[in-house]
């Protein structure tokens, strides 16, 4: 399924990341480095990828960076959280606001940003997908 999305986006750069430098990162700026995280890390890397919005011919990009995930404010991470009811962590940003990418602790992906979040999909390849396609839904909570 990730073949394929990344496959409709044309212009998907992907790199491997070094997982314990990434873990040493993320430990650093106060994250909690879990299963989840490791073998997200481990299984995707870095991925940079866009498509076209229909109509607008606006370029909307989904940066997935340990580097972007960083930039990330950290109180703003442990507000999603809290409202999630579950751990998160950046893992990127999207779209040309910007949005924070999470990794929720059940797989979920989350685009979350001042207007609220919204759930892209459970698993990183069906988020991708559901990305690409501009099929998530854009309801914010």
């Amino acid at each position: 399924m990730l073949r394929q999305a990344l496959a409709a986006a044309g212009n998907a750069e992907v790199r491997e990341v070094d997982v314990e430098a990434a873990c040493v990162a993320y430990t650093q700026a106060g994250y909690e480095v879990t299963r989840k995280l490791r073998e997200f890390l481990e299984s995707y890397g870095e991925i940079v990828m866009g498509r076209t919005a229909p109509g607008t011919g606006e370029e909307l990009v989904l940066t997935i960076s340990v580097e972007e995930a960083m930039g990330v404010f950290p109180p703003n991470v442990r507000s999603y959280s809290r409202r999630l009811g579950m751990p998160v962590v950046p893992i990127g940003t999207a779209l040309v606001t910007e949005e924070n990418v999470l990794l929720a602790e059940n797989g979920d992906i989350i685009f979350a940003g001042d207007a609220g979040m919204q759930r892209v999909g459970n698993g990183f390849a069906a988020a991708v997908q559901a990305f690409m396609s501009g099929t998530w839904d854009k309801t914010f909570f």
